[in-house]
């Protein structure tokens, strides 16, 4: 198995030395002839060209690299993990509308966020089910985020499983299905605290409790949605996470992944918020790693500015980077976005309706044929929608 930081990418200058004629009229509309024919000379010295060129190709897209054929367009999608927030889920759920209409979310699956014992939240997905079921099927539902991860974190802190909260966590996750719901979720076996006041949560993956999960959803034939960041090896927490509730030390928690994935073949488990991370080991050669020996594991996209750069799939201007690139098109069929994007009653983002934009320049800079597959029609057969 092979671990590290995938490098970043560095900016490509040559990309400014014969654009095509699309691009250059796209570049026309952010910088004059003038700067472009410095431009294509290679990086110029100037530092205030040189983030006007870097804007102006973001701006653009991916027009410049070959297999974006879908570049520029908005390609509709199905955002396979968000939240509402806020407590008013109505005022969140309006707000979620207006996003979709935006950049063209064909659906969204929203779920609670996951959860520990000593939490008084409240979110669950009793929460949604009224909003989904007015919503003409544009929204769907996980459970299990608000009560299924605190039974978890709970039977690990104690260090054991009694047989009345076997029964109790079974009871529910029935209860969940039974309700409506297409799967479980939000769950996670590694979840760090980036702030105070935001929780740390964890427990082993292969714990008893998340092997029963598995089994349920196998059986009524629903995906699990597992956040987690990726712990290869026992290993120190980053230096800016050195902060309580977060552990000095993080535990490895592939081995366990892969137990859990290997526990019940038919237990679809979706690792979520691939692209994005705290501690920068979600690589492309573990998730190949990963992908080739668990054919029951699948993983959706988070593209924003949160998280480490090392494991964002793109680089400047959208360009995908190349050893993303072979990835998705070594798996083909494992792929969705889940924007994790929080709408609520005050805004999309924090107090504004500000747009993000990043999921669908990832997908416009694809090759179509993936793009069509990452945008909908492994969401479509994954979750029967």
């Amino acid at each position: 198995m092979v671990f590290g930081n995938a490098p970043a990418a560095a900016f490509d200058w040559d990309i400014f030395a014969n654009p095509s004629a699309r691009l250059k009229n796209c570049l026309l509309g952010h910088l004059d002839e003038k700067a472009l024919d410095v431009l294509s000379g290679g990086r110029p010295d100037k530092r205030r060209l040189r983030k006007k060129a870097k804007k102006a190709l973001s701006a653009c897209g991916n027009m410049g690299k070959s297999g974006g054929s879908m570049a520029g367009k908005l390609i509709p999608f199905i955002d396979v993990h968000a939240h509402l927030m806020g407590g008013d889920f109505q005022g969140a759920a309006e707000k979620a509308f207006y996003l979709m209409d935006k950049i063209k979310i064909k659906q969204m699956i929203v779920m609670p966020p996951p959860q520990t014992f000593n939490q008084n939240i409240g979110d669950t997905i009793e929460n949604y089910f009224s909003i989904v079921k007015d919503s003409n099927g544009r929204l769907k539902a996980l459970g299990g985020g608000g009560t299924l991860n605190p039974m978890i974190m709970r039977a690990f802190a104690e260090g054991s499983v009694s047989d009345q909260l076997l029964n109790k966590f079974v009871e529910r996750a029935h209860e969940i299905i039974e309700m409506g719901a297409i799967g479980f979720g939000e769950m996670t076996a590694e979840h760090i605290s980036k702030r105070e006041g935001h929780p740390y949560v964890s427990a082993p993956p292969d714990h008893q409790l998340f092997m029963k999960l598995s089994d349920i959803a196998a059986k009524f034939n629903v995906p699990i949605d597992l956040h987690m960041e990726a712990v290869p090896r026992e290993m120190e927490i980053p230096g800016k996470l050195k902060f309580r509730p977060n552990p000095d030390i993080l535990k490895a928690n592939i081995p366990g992944l892969s137990n859990l994935l290997a526990h019940n073949r038919g237990a679809k488990i979706i690792w979520c918020h691939l692209g994005w991370g705290n501690i920068g080991t979600r690589t492309p050669d573990l998730m190949r790693e990963l992908l080739l020996n668990n054919n029951n594991l699948f993983m959706s996209i988070k593209l924003n500015k949160s998280g480490l750069r090392e494991v964002l799939p793109m680089g400047m201007g959208g360009i995908i980077r190349d050893e993303w690139l072979a990835l998705f098109k070594e798996f083909p069929d494992r792929f969705m976005i889940g924007s994790d994007v929080k709408p609520s009653a005050r805004g999309i983002h924090k107090d504004s309706d500000r747009i993000p934009k990043m999921t669908s320049k990832f997908l416009g800079n694809l090759p179509a044929e993936l793009a069509k597959k990452f945008a909908t029609e492994n969401a479509e057969r994954i979750f029967k929608l």
